[in-house]
């Protein structure tokens, strides 16, 4: 029982059991969300000619610490310019509220509206200059982020595994990176942009195996970037940002009718970009893994709150990341 109350009966639903399936005509209610709610994960589908809305808050902070050089280089062991010591810390909050529509009992639309704040806090010193001043920059603000479209099929529903695909556009509506000016003090924008400035298309597909009274998930993604002419300065350049390779996996776990929880572990591989066509020499793939424990709570049939926390594994990854969100079926 605690299995069919996991998964629930509505395709609304990222997990569900198969038990649903196999036993027509059982009064179960319907549940607005489940624990698969937890991590946002694409293949939530909403049943033909309804709606759902989803509210939801991100919290992610980040901190870098990096020694950069402007010269060159003699010798190997002689370097001819300034050294940089600089520690920056960020921290970005985002508002989203999401929509979503039953086209089929097996395919939904959906779209995404964020609205980004975010917070950099960077303190330079120039090491090789012997000065023992630090230079200390804040900025803040916020704005429209990039707005999402995603639409998602279910294709099979009768046995387990259950496989689901989709598609996910992003726009460039939000501040782009390229149209903030750089504070050469500090050497970081002089205002917060709240989009990556390209156009991005995310092909998916999640497999979904009910076992119960937990359900299993993998998804699989790659993102495409659109290459894109950007000014920088008085110069004009085509930039293609390297595409992303996402792989994620975990487990929902059912507590009681109404208390679930998740774990679950994602990895991406961020690709090189390019630059006119060339990628620089310094420029290296990035590797983000991070891990993520979550809770879900049902308030009644139609709606729920789900809070995760997530916490970055490697360099490159956000150092830790807290969503809340709350979503609403009519």
């Amino acid at each position: 029982m605690l299995g069919k109350t996991l998964m629930g009966v509505t395709l609304g639903t990222l997990f569900f059991a198969h038990s649903v399936w196999a036993a027509e005509g059982d009064d179960i209610p319907q549940r607005a969300q489940t624990v698969g709610d937890v991590i946002d994960r694409p293949g939530v589908l909403t049943p033909k000619g309804s709606w759902s809305f989803d509210s939801s808050l991100n919290y992610s902070q980040n901190s870098s610490n990096k020694v950069s050089v402007v010269g060159y280089t003699v010798l190997p062991t002689l370097i001819v310019g300034r050294i940089e010591v600089s520690d920056a810390d960020r921290t970005t909050m985002t508002l989203g509220l999401t929509t979503r529509y039953g086209l089929t009992n097996a395919t939904e639309l959906e779209i995404r509206l964020p609205y980004v704040y975010r917070n950099d806090q960077v303190s330079v010193r120039p090491i090789q200059d012997g000065s023992p001043s630090v230079i200390n920059t804040t900025i803040d603000g916020g704005g429209l982020g990039d707005v999402e479209f995603a639409v998602r099929h279910q294709f099979n529903f009768e046995s387990a595994p259950y496989w689901i695909g989709g598609l996910r556009v992003k726009s460039d509506t939000g501040r782009s990176p390229y149209e903030v000016s750089i504070d050469e003090g500090s050497n970081s924008f002089s205002d917060v942009p709240t989009g990556s400035g390209f156009w991005s298309f995310e092909p998916s597909v999640t497999m979904i195996y009910p076992t119960d009274p937990a359900v299993l998930f993998a998804n699989l993604s790659y993102i495409y970037n659109l290459e894109k002419s950007v000014t920088v300065g008085d110069n004009n350049a085509d930039v293609d940002l390297g595409d992303t390779i996402a792989l994620s996996g975990g487990m929902g776990f059912a507590v009681n009718p109404n208390l679930s929880f998740s774990l679950g572990l994602s990895h991406k591989t961020i690709l090189k970009s390019k630059v006119d066509g060339r990628s620089a020499d310094d420029a290296k793939l990035l590797q983000l893994d991070s891990l993520t424990f979550g809770i879900n709570y049902a308030f009644s049939r139609r709606t729920s709150i789900n809070v995760s926390a997530q916490a970055g594994l490697t360099e490159d990854t956000p150092d830790f990341q807290l969503t809340i969100r709350v979503p609403f079926n009519l």
